[in-house]
């Protein structure tokens, strides 16, 4: 193999894959880079066996070939070069790569190409889903926080992802939260069956994915895995077996009081709830008063939080409100989770009683949902 490329380019190819390369895995190969010749540019490549993830490279091709280099060494090297042309060959009868810039050079031994494992392509596979970029990050920041990391409960560590009647729709949920986001899909009719993607490949697609342009989704042929493709960039995923709960089920139908309160100001008194509340279970009193709850009225929402030993924190902030006063204890954590995606101006918070589920919706923006349980103490 022999190509010339540019520093910055291969730079950025190179810190896209590292997301899938394994640093604790029993097979050597995986903590390699499989670089090769592809139609005129340089695939990159790296698998952890969970995700794997190609990049391609714009590059000189004068002759082709392919090989498996440590990621990290070769990665660290190349962002060690100044942004100018990279030459890279590798013999034919070596594994040994010589990579050359105008003011350093290097050797580094590699393993042999046949022995990387081979990333699944999308041939054959299910119609693609065309998501918009830019929408597919924002919903994945909107959904992964409320997934769990519980390994026993596999299916709660991932995303429900269901497509139909021209609309996609990401759910997450835990024990104690569920966050649900939808977006259309103007001109898809295709019946696409549920699947289930751990929350962690989403986290990395949407660290990898460019801003904007179109992104396929593609679910293989035997419904194991699903494929993000752009024109740049692929990244297969294994997808988690198991049925996702009817979460439908969970959202409250309605409300009894409702606050509308600035997204911005309602996070600052979160944060500073927090700074008590870590040492206390993350407990935080959320407290609506509307007057005499007769009509929508300027009122106040008030956040509580107590640290025995230290001290305690109490927060208010102006809000229109529509129903009766109301008290409930939240997971501080789990509100400032929500309220640090949440990208409108205002948000509301909708609640029923101290013992059910409350509603966190951004408004002007219905196509989300975030269900918070409340916390439970005799404190």
């Amino acid at each position: 193999m022999k190509i010339t490329c540019k520093q910055q380019d291969l730079n950025r190819g190179l810190s896209i894959v590292s997301h899938a390369v394994s640093n604790r895995s029993t097979l050597p190969i995986l903590a390699n880079i499989l670089l090769a010749t592809d139609n005129g540019r340089l695939k990159l490549s790296a698998t952890n066996l969970e995700i794997g993830i190609n990049c391609w490279v714009d590059c000189q091709v004068h002759e082709e070939g392919s090989t498996t280099v440590p990621a990290k060494l070769f990665t660290d090297f190349v962002n060690s070069l100044s942004q100018t042309s990279v030459d890279i060959a590798v013999p034919d009868d070596s594994n040994k790569m010589n990579i050359k810039s105008e003011d350093s050079s290097a050797n580094i031994k590699g393993m042999d190409s046949s022995e990387f494992p081979m990333i699944p392509s999308a041939e054959g596979g299910e119609p693609p889903v065309i998501l918009e970029a830019s929408m597919l990050k924002e919903m994945i920041a909107e959904v992964v926080i409320a997934a769990s990391e519980d390994e026993s409960r596999p299916v709660f560590t991932g995303v429900l992802v269901q497509v139909g009647n021209e609309q996609v729709t990401f759910a997450a949920a835990d024990a104690f939260r569920l966050a649900v986001r939808s977006a259309p899909l103007p001109g898809d009719n295709t019946s696409h069956g549920d699947i289930l993607i751990p929350a962690r490949t989403l986290s990395e697609l949407a660290r990898i994915l460019p801003s904007e342009g179109a992104v396929q989704m593609i679910v293989t042929p035997n419904r194991s895995q699903v494929l993000f493709h752009t024109e740049q960039i692929d990244l297969v995923s294994r997808l988690i077996e198991g049925n996702f709960p009817n979460y439908r089920q969970i959202i409250p139908k309605e409300h009894t009081t409702r606050a509308v309160v600035d997204t911005k100001t309602f996070a600052a008194r979160v944060k500073s709830a927090a700074l008590f509340a870590r040492d206390s279970s993350n407990i935080a009193r959320v407290k609506i008063d509307g007057g005499d709850g007769s009509g929508l009225e300027a009122g106040v929402v008030t956040i509580e939080a107590t640290a025995e030993d230290l001290g305690d924190n109490v927060g208010v902030l102006n809000a229109a409100i529509d129903g009766p006063e109301q008290q409930i204890i939240f997971n501080v954590k789990y509100l400032a989770d929500v309220l640090a995606v949440i990208g409108t101006p205002e948000v509301a918070i909708e609640v029923n009683a101290a013992t059910k589920p409350g509603v966190i919706k951004p408004i002007g923006h219905a196509d989300y949902t975030y269900v918070i349980m409340p916390m439970h103490t005799n404190r």
